[in-house]
């Protein structure tokens, strides 16, 4: 993946933690509907137009919903920050892998 898309991925993951992180700040508002920005679907939607159209979180209505009206779980929501911060790591380790991989092309045979 370029670096570009990289960049877009690491964008997105941002985007999706602060979601959910809102999600868990929420856990105790009555009426509250989760929200989630779904990595796959939004990565594909930029790569297929090549564009950065802007990471709109997504209303979650089918989790099902408490007494309150409320739909977060803690649990859930702490697994689906887990595999964010697990593919933002892994993201991250790419994009310094490319960014390595410039950096030799640049500088070969200046040493």
């Amino acid at each position: 993946m370029a670096l570009a898309g990289l960049e877009r991925a690491l964008t997105v993951l941002s985007r999706r933690a602060q979601v959910l992180a809102q999600n868990l700040a929420n856990a105790n508002t009555p009426a509250y509907i989760r929200r989630d920005v779904p990595f796959y679907r939004t990565m594909k939607a930029i790569l297929d137009k090549n564009l950065s159209p802007p990471i709109v979180p997504q209303l979650d209505y089918s989790s099902p919903t408490r007494a309150d009206g409320n739909n977060t779980s803690p649990e859930r929501e702490l697994s689906a920050l887990s595999e964010t911060v697990m593919l933002y790591r892994t993201t991250l380790q790419l994009a310094a892998k490319e960014i390595s991989q410039l950096r030799s092309a640049i500088f070969e045979g200046r040493r």
